[in-house]
């Protein structure tokens, strides 16, 4: 038994050397594909402030919602009624005017209506305002933002007397 327990180590050594030299002559024959450092992203973050400046909210604020198409996901009422069939078709767009105010755009059904938006210095209230339609009543308030992330913002209203709320995502 010993035999044949000696004869099985030197297979297994001469396969490992084997593979050994076959995967370091391959290895050569490898190129590495070039590395691009180029941002693929709309966010120039090479130009961005990243120590929690006011510059750096501006800057992100401008990046990520001014000037981007929102659509609304949902829409619900004080009352806890979902309205999101009647406002899913609004193209949303708010417009720079300085980073703290500017016109408020709202496309439905190829007409164009136009409002106001203002925000806080801090970007954690958003003021609406837009007549038009009796249905933009619904955004005629001052909200708070109770979520923001890179694609979704979920805001409601600073004085909620019930479960109003609307859900925007950026396009």
């Amino acid at each position: 038994m010993y035999f044949w327990d000696m004869q099985i180590a030197k297979f297994f050594k001469i396969t490992m050397l084997l593979g050994l030299i076959a995967s370091l002559s391959i290895l050569p024959a490898c190129d590495k594909e070039p590395v691009d450092n180029t941002d693929t992203t709309q966010i120039d973050t090479n130009k961005i402030d990243t120590n929690g400046s006011q510059a750096y909210l501006e800057q992100m604020f401008a990046a990520l919602v001014l000037d981007k198409k929102i659509k609304v996901i949902l829409a619900i009422d004080s009352s806890g009624t979902n309205l999101t069939p009647q406002y899913d078709n609004h193209d949303i767009f708010l417009r720079k005017g300085t980073f703290y105010d500017g016109p408020l755009d709202i496309f439905t059904n190829g007409t164009k209506y136009v409002g106001t938006w203002k925000s806080n210095k801090d970007y954690s209230i958003l003021d609406l305002s837009i007549e038009g339609l009796p249905e933009f009543e619904f955004y005629n308030t001052v909200w708070r933002f109770t979520l923001k992330s890179l694609d979704l913002l979920k805001i409601a209203p600073v004085q909620n007397p019930g479960q109003k709320q609307l859900h925007l995502k950026k396009e």
